[in-house]
């Protein structure tokens, strides 16, 4: 029984969580001089960087340098996401920036507890720091555009789509006391 030709040529620990569009490999530079740096640029219209966040697109640029401790980035990469509107619950596209500053990944055999490493082939894959850092620039309440009317209180419609007809001088009985102060 012969197996398919790419099989003969897999890594055994490859699996497909590793497979990722962000994974590079900076193992040439630890054997570089101090110093040494390569300048990546991403230009991809698409990129999953986790179950949860699709980043569409990604673009941008960062610089790989050689320290004497390891492989030193910085730069910025941006994109935007699909997220939830705040105001009426539709979908709503968020431009992110992934700033991309002081980070230091180690070669395992010399890194600190706890600190950034570059796994035992040279490789580091950049997607779940992305994701992180994407994740982190999205406001709190992001809406979907500026006129945004929301959704009614009483019935829950998308008032951007159309009116409900629901009466809005209906006022809460709790508050009907306040109403009087106003006349």
């Amino acid at each position: 029984m012969h197996l398919p030709l790419i099989l003969l040529f897999m890594e055994p620990t490859m699996t497909s969580e590793h497979l990722s569009r962000l994974r590079f490999n900076f193992g040439f530079l630890i054997e570089a001089p101090l110093g040494a740096h390569r300048v990546i640029e991403l230009d991809y219209p698409s990129v999953d960087v986790g179950d949860d966040v699709i980043l569409s697109p990604l673009a941008g640029k960062f610089t790989a340098t050689r320290t004497s401790e390891g492989v030193y980035l910085q730069g910025e990469l941006h994109s935007a996401t699909a997220v939830e509107c705040a105001r009426c619950l539709g979908e709503a596209e968020q431009k992110v920036t992934a700033v991309l500053k002081d980070l230091l990944f180690y070669p395992p055999e010399t890194a600190p507890k706890e600190e950034l490493t570059l796994d035992k082939e040279g490789y580091v894959d950049l997607a779940p720091l992305i994701r992180e850092l994407s994740l982190l620039s999205i406001p709190i309440n992001t809406i979907c555009r500026p006129d945004c009317a929301g959704l009614c209180v009483t019935c829950g419609h998308n008032l951007n789509e159309s009116d409900c007809g629901c009466d809005e001088k209906l006022i809460d009985p709790r508050m009907e006391v306040l109403q009087q102060l106003l006349k």
